[in-house]
């Protein structure tokens, strides 16, 4: 993908002001023009403006407020209320920046509709072009559908029509509508799209079956919006990409250790992710922090530099350990229910640290006193330093250690104790160039794993649940696998994993399974609302959400920034949400 310095590439859209210095190949322009998609270079330049738009909309807004993921005390008011479902809600732009892909759908209508003109681009860059660009658009529409319900197709000029005009006037289309759009676009996307990805990063055939598939289930549970044939279809994309996986370059990979290991981002479980970048020239550099990169790896880490040992600190902030921003911590129904067969599935262990090594060294910048007295008490560099247990009761063989345990009790009592918790790891990135830098790890949006479990839920619903247990299996077995096992270990584990009773597969099931599989990957605020079951969790499983969450949650606000430059009174009057 050619780099480019561009936040947004907006060129004239429905209520938002925008410009930007962009640089494409060290060629800078204060401001492309819709006569720039005029050209291969500008048409190119636009859809990499697109892809890197993406980085804005996968980094937490649908992972808090959910049964999964809680915050911790240290945040601030705007952050806590998509947790707490308070009041602040109704004004924040309520999915974390959502509303803003209005100008990268933009950027795609110019795409499309300008580049119909170009005539230095060959006809199979241009096939694949459009097919990437309609990819985009309809990731970015079933976003904003999904976050805010209907939403506009008209930016100011028509339907789906390239806007170079600033308007204050825009009409909400229905549900319905948008899905016709999404579902549109992704099948002529798939037409042309390559079965394998050209490079890391791009659309290909299998990113619109995948997404295809999602579209369709989750249109199915839209009263609205479903059409009859949703669960077929959904289940007929996923099971596309599953059995002709070789064809489109896809695998689960052999162990779940390795989904989520630095390095196996782009390997051929993976669908479908945002690339992010160290080159701090096309990056655009905010003291320590790129924005080409995204934020994951900071805020779920616990504040394991509080931890002292005679007074001295154990774990000092390190690369290896991430930032210790301290964020957002798992529900304790995450620990203990959804993860309550551990010892079986290695889900858990692929997912969460439990234990800090000492890192106090003069080269970390502890002073010689202080590592001596570590030394004194017993305690060298790479020794255990810090250890979460699961019980609260302190087995025997751990009495006496000189590493610091923290048990459950501990985890959620006060805000003295709540740096610590179980610590996920999926966005870890021990290759930063700066202590405190941002990850420059691509992003999953989307992995072979879940297509298993599209397919499962898709055949579930249609009361297919003996031929849904096939695809559960699947993701559960391997699930089962950790390296170094005998065949006989292999052998006992699947056995514990196998489902075997169709009638164990419902929707709550399915929500489980996905938690196992795929916590904090950001789509668990879609998953809950999508099958209707965000209030009843929440009230059930996370104790900061549960007093204020209510059924109109299901959708989040309309930004109170967006309501504010409407013009006319009457749009104005009906724009917001219900409830808000």
């Amino acid at each position: 993908m050619k780099k480019i310095n561009c936040k947004r590439l907006a060129l004239g859209l429905s209520l938002f002001l925008l410009s930007c210095s962009d640089m494409l190949d060290e060629t800078p322009r204060s401001v492309l023009t819709p006569d720039f998609f005029a050209t291969q270079q500008g048409l190119e330049a636009g859809l990499n403006a697109v892809y890197a738009g993406l980085r804005n909309h996968f980094y937490g807004g649908g992972i808090t407020g959910t049964d999964e993921f809680t915050l911790t005390d240290a945040v601030n008011a705007t952050e806590a209320c998509t947790n707490t479902y308070d009041i602040l809600l109704n004004s924040v732009n309520g999915a974390g920046g959502t509303w803003s892909a209005f100008t990268f759908i933009n950027t795609c209508n110019g795409i499309i509709e300008k580049g119909a003109e170009v005539t230095d681009i060959s006809a199979n860059r241009a096939r694949t072009l459009f097919a990437e660009t309609k990819f985009l658009r309809a990731l970015y529409y079933f976003l904003l559908v999904q976050t805010y319900g209907p939403v506009p197709l008209d930016l100011g000029t028509g339907n789906l029509a390239f806007n170079s005009t600033p308007s204050t006037l825009s009409v909400r289309n229905s549900v319905a509508e948008v899905y016709d759009v999404i579902l549109t676009d992704l099948r002529e996307a798939l037409a042309d799209l390559p079965d394998k990805r050209a490079q890391k990063g791009r659309a290909d055939k299998a990113s619109a079956l995948h997404f295809l598939a999602k579209a369709h289930l989750t249109r199915a549970g839209h009263r609205d919006a479903a059409q009859a044939n949703d669960y077929a279809d959904a289940f007929t994309y996923a099971d596309e990409l599953i059995r002709n996986r070789a064809q489109y370059g896809k695998e689960l990979q052999p162990e779940y250790a390795l989904v989520h290991l630095e390095g196996h981002e782009d390997d051929a479980e993976t669908v479908f992710n945002v690339q992010c970048t160290h080159d701090y020239e096309f990056g655009e550099s905010n003291g320590p922090v790129v924005a080409a990169a995204n934020a994951m790896n900071y805020v779920f880490t616990a504040g394991y530099e509080n931890v002292k040992i005679d007074g001295v600190q154990v774990v000092p902030r390190c690369i290896e350990y991430q930032r210790p921003w301290r964020m957002y911590t798992p529900t304790p129904w995450l620990i203990f229910d959804a993860f309550d067969g551990r010892e079986t599935d290695s889900r858990w262990d692929g997912s969460f640290r439990m234990m800090w090594q000492c890192r106090a060294s003069l080269e970390n910048g502890t002073g010689a006193a202080d590592v001596a007295k570590l030394a004194d008490y017993g305690m060298l560099y790479g020794d255990t330093a810090i250890l979460l247990i699961l019980t609260d009761e302190i087995p025997p063989a751990y009495q006496g250690k000189k590493y610091v345990i923290y048990t459950p009790s501990q985890f959620y009592q006060n805000s003295t104790t709540q740096y610590m918790y179980p610590n996920l790891t999926k966005y870890d990135d021990t290759k930063r160039l700066q202590m405190n830098e941002y990850s420059m790890r691509p992003v999953f949006i989307a992995r072979l794993a879940e297509t298993y479990l599209i397919a499962a839920e898709a055949l579930m619903m249609q009361g297919r649940r003996q031929d849904a247990l096939t695809y559960i299996n699947t993701v559960r077995h391997r699930a089962a696998r950790r390296a170094g096992m005998t065949d006989s270990q292999l052998a006992a584990a699947v056995s514990k994993m196998t489902v075997t009773d169709p009638d164990a597969l419902t929707v709550d099931f399915i929500l489980d399974e996905r938690t196992r599989e795929m916590c904090g990957e950001g789509w668990r605020w879609f998953d809950l609302t999508r099958t209707g079951k965000l209030v009843e969790r929440v009230r059930l499983y996370n104790k900061d959400g549960s007093p204020n969450i209510q059924d109109f949650h299901t959708l989040r606000p309309i930004p109170q920034t967006q309501l504010d430059l409407m013009s006319d009174e009457a749009q104005r009057a009906v724009y917001q949400n219900p409830g808000y």
